[in-house]
């Protein structure tokens, strides 16, 4: 009988080392469970591969009227801002009817992945799907989750938020909105000499939040129950700032991957928070560096809003002759110029977000593409015919296929709520779904999709 001798894979994390530099591989065949040999890698199995999902929102809605198509199923005929997504259309689902019960107006962000009314008086916050997830999924890598958009910070206590991720607390996280920073973060070698600064400034924060939380023991000793119940919450929050920094402190001197130099330009331009956006340039650059976050596995996690609510963020097209921002064309009244205008930036928002799906879908993984392993979420929390209501969300779930998902064209769920395709997703990737989720809003999962 013959005997196959195995030999242990190449580690994961294997490295390169010289002249006191190291780099960190990315995934090769060699590294998986199948490998008998350096030359005889095998291919990725099945347990081997990353989970991951892509939480976008996109603010203010869509035009519904030029977006969802009249026919069900696989043969639908592609609406004019469909077209952009051709090339990709057996790639993602369609889903008309989706709803969610707290949402309509514009500032609609905070529900749509926390699924509560988190905007009313004493409405109690609570977490987001993206950071339950990542809870479950996220521990292997360096960044368990990455919070995303077009602004950064949360804007918390303003008229809309810039983000739509929320903590185990109920506490907004904050965005990042600069790819170059985004970048550097991500995959630029730290020098000793910062990461012993961080070091001094992880010890700083450490002693800081120990006192913090020994003063407030402290002053519950002497509070009513309600009091000291608010001060709970607060601990809780100072809980989730030590977790997040020992995590931080548990990669701080693991390499970071080596991948190819991003070529920015000119960083002006790319700062949605000054003047001059260059709109596509930036979008593009955000997406390539989301891609490769997930092809390095970096993050396994990623909740982005591209286009906020309200002042949307993005210029809305003036650069191309668009004389309305976002929000007046939702409120266009039947004025044919604002629906003309209207549809056409519609169009171009698609062809950036299938300029994204085909990055995903052009990155070889496995037996499949980063696509195949990728639940890419596209949503919003406001439907948008003839203003902004909390039915007929417009939203797209694409790749999975290699997760379980199976894409159904266009797909009708009339009256269900958003948090249902969120329990699906949960399902594909193999995450029990958590305690009271979606505060409620959800009630069962999207079957079709299964």
């Amino acid at each position: 009988m013959h005997i196959l001798h195995r030999r242990d894979p190449l580690p994961r994390r294997t490295l390169l080392k010289a002249a006191g530099v190291s780099l960190a591989l990315p995934w090769l065949d060699a590294m998986s469970l199948r490998s008998t040999s350096l030359t005889h890698a095998g291919s990725i199995a099945e347990n081997e591969r990353p989970q991951r999902a892509v939480f976008a929102f996109w603010g203010l809605g869509i035009n519904g009227r030029d977006f969802t198509p009249a026919e069900t199923g696989k043969s639908y005929q592609l609406t004019p801002i469909l077209q952009p997504l051709a090339a990709l259309r057996d790639e993602f689902t369609i889903i008309s009817g989706l709803k969610l019960t707290h949402s309509g107006g514009h500032t609609g962000d905070r529900t749509f992945l926390t699924g509560t009314n988190t905007r009313s008086a004493g409405a109690k916050l609570r977490v987001s799907c993206d950071q339950e997830l990542a809870a479950s999924i996220g521990n292997a890598t360096r960044f368990p989750s990455l919070t995303l958009g077009i602004k950064r910070g949360t804007g918390f206590g303003g008229n809309q938020d810039q983000t739509i991720s929320w903590s185990p607390s109920g506490t907004p996280i904050p965005s990042e909105n600069r790819p170059h920073v985004l970048f550097d973060r991500l995959f630029r070698p730290d020098s000793n000499d910062t990461l012993l600064e961080r070091e001094a400034e992880f010890a700083r924060r450490t002693s800081i939040l120990d006192s913090l939380r020994d003063q407030a023991l402290k002053l519950g000793e002497s509070l009513g129950g309600e009091d000291r119940r608010k001060l709970e919450e607060y601990l809780t929050g100072v809980r989730d700032v030590e977790r997040l920094m020992q995590t931080e402190k548990e990669w701080l001197r693991r390499p970071k991957p080596s991948v190819e130099q991003v070529t920015f330009g000119k960083e002006q331009g790319l700062d949605p928070d000054k003047s001059g956006l260059d709109y596509r340039r930036y979008q593009r650059l955000m997406f390539d560096i989301i891609t490769l976050s997930l092809q390095t596995d970096s993050t396994r996690v990623i909740a982005y809003m591209p286009r906020m609510d309200g002042q949307d963020g993005t210029g809305s097209w003036r650069d191309q002759g668009n004389p309305y921002n976002y929000h007046e064309m939702t409120h266009h009244g039947e004025d044919p110029d604002k629906l003309k205008w209207f549809t056409q930036s519609d169009i171009w928002y698609m062809e950036e977000w299938a300029y994204f799906l085909n990055k995903l879908r052009e990155t070889k993984e496995g037996d499949g593409t980063l696509l195949d392993h990728t639940l890419v979420a596209y949503g919003s929390s406001g439907g948008a015919i003839n203003a902004h209501h909390n039915h007929h969300l417009p939203t797209m779930i694409a790749g999975g296929t290699k997760l379980g998902l199976k894409h159904q064209g266009h797909l009708v769920k009339e009256d269900v709520r958003l948090g249902n395709l969120w329990s699906t997703m949960f399902h594909c990737l193999k995450v029990p779904l958590p305690a009271d989720f979606q505060g409620g809003e959800s009630d069962g999962m999207i079957g079709e999709l299964l």
